[in-house]
């Protein structure tokens, strides 16, 4: 069963928001504290680059601490954990301690975010930590067949390879202009979940003594998909086709449809018995692949197939996932099948929110994009409530907005993936 918890919003006098998930007898505690302050927030491409090599510089020097060796020490002496992510929106800090020692951990989160020392070696060693993760993303085949794709359909990503040749344009002034701006307290928002009743007035003191400029909470940076076709990339090293075959509406979704889309999924690909990937393989022709939805505050929602085929199987792997698609299309899916993946999706769903960690990420993605709580409680009424005709009425909206892509990458020519692609284009968006 999920861990027994309440949630309480708190909006301090500073103007940062977040919520306290109260969890009775929690051993541990985490953070998570964001800032819109991603990587679509840089005032100039040219230094895209800025907020994630801003995040390697996180845990650096500060007004406690001369050193990164020094802060280290201290901060895991007792086993806690901190890290910082960074997203085309979101810059986020995390931490992971004993409840015997939340407040040391969150006063050594404030000096580490607000009291930073920044100088010209740190900013010379983290371009560089970044310059070696960008370059080893490079062999990463999945990774760039998906930044050319989002990007052939007109969304705001990044070649890691053009990325590589902005680090050296990043100055210090660059790096202070981009915090200053967006690491504000109206820019703030946290969530931390443990055994926090007894403590809520002494966290919420410690927040309001975060000392960031007030600024203002940064709109989302809205995107529109258009219909690319189709995306080749020659790798003659690659001896298999890395897919993906995408399609594309621009709105958001809500969260019962969330779990409408999630549910086709798993009868489609989640499980050995599934109808496309657990068929192919039985049949043998598919040894790993997946599908996903993804809907995204920015305006963009992605119902998306991909994986790894031979050559030699590609043409019959595709063939049954137009086959199955063109059913759910015409036909619906069938009462018994829905029937059995919302027992799974409830069983699966209760594991998911079994940590203090595991409820903050269930949390965090709808507070964050939008300010609202989207209450675990809520799971088990979401996913009884999905239907046979909200999931062909939502899949049948994807394959008529007429945006989609088919995508390759591996030792193929063009004109071979062509083929691929119109096969979907006749079978199933014409058919």
């Amino acid at each position: 069963m999920p861990l027994k918890h309440t949630v309480q919003e708190v909006v301090l006098k500073n103007g940062a928001k977040g919520l306290f998930i109260l969890v009775p007898d929690a051993t541990s505690v985490h953070y998570d504290v964001q800032f819109r302050a991603g990587n679509n927030y840089a005032l100039r491409p040219d230094i895209s680059q800025v907020a994630h090599t801003l995040e390697h510089m996180a845990f650096g020097a500060n007004q406690g601490y001369p050193t990164i060796e020094a802060f280290s020490q201290e901060f895991t002496k007792n086993g806690a954990y901190s890290n910082a992510f960074t997203g085309s929106t979101e810059l986020t800090y995390v931490a992971d301690c004993a409840i015997m020692e939340w407040d040391r951990i969150m006063e050594l989160e404030r000096l580490s975010i607000t009291k930073p020392l920044r100088s010209q070696a740190l900013l010379d060693a983290e371009k560089g930590n970044v310059r070696e993760e960008l370059t080893g993303y490079l062999n990463d085949d999945w990774r760039t067949l998906w930044q050319h794709i989002h990007r052939s359909l007109g969304l705001k990503r990044w070649f890691d390879a053009d990325e590589l040749r902005t680090l050296d344009n990043i100055t210090l002034d660059d790096i202070e202009e981009h915090y200053t701006r967006t690491h504000t307290t109206n820019n703030m928002r946290f969530i931390l979940a443990g055994d926090l009743a007894p403590h809520m007035p002494a966290l919420i003191d410690q927040f309001e003594q975060w000392e960031l400029p007030a600024g203002e909470h940064l709109p989302l940076i809205r995107e529109e998909a258009h219909a690319p076709g189709l995306v080749h990339i020659k790798r003659a090293q690659v001896q298999n086709l890395t897919f993906s075959v995408a399609f594309y509406i621009n709105r958001e979704l809500t969260r019962k449809e969330l779990r409408a889309m999630n549910a086709l999924n798993h009868m489609l690909t989640g499980t050995m018995h599934s109808k496309i990937w657990g068929t192919a393989r039985t049949r043998g022709i598919c040894y790993g692949m997946w599908s996903w939805i993804s809907s995204q505050p920015t305006g963009v929602t992605e119902l998306g197939f991909g994986g790894e085929v031979s050559f030699d199987n590609a043409h019959e792997l595709f063939q049954l996932i137009i086959q199955q698609l063109t059913v759910v299309r015409t036909q619906g899916v069938s009462e018994d099948d829905l029937a059995q993946t919302k027992r799974f999706r409830l069983g699966t769903a209760q594991m998911e929110v079994e940590t203090v960690k595991s409820l903050v990420s269930w949390y965090d993605d709808v507070y964050y994009d939008t300010g609202k709580i989207d209450y675990v409680d809520a799971m088990p009424a979401l996913i009884n409530g999905t239907t046979v005709e909200e999931i062909q009425g939502l899949l049948k909206e994807f394959l008529a907005s007429g945006i989609w892509v088919f995508g390759g990458i591996g030792n193929i020519e063009k004109d071979a993936l062509q083929k691929h692609y119109d096969l979907f284009a006749k079978d199933l968006i014409e058919g």
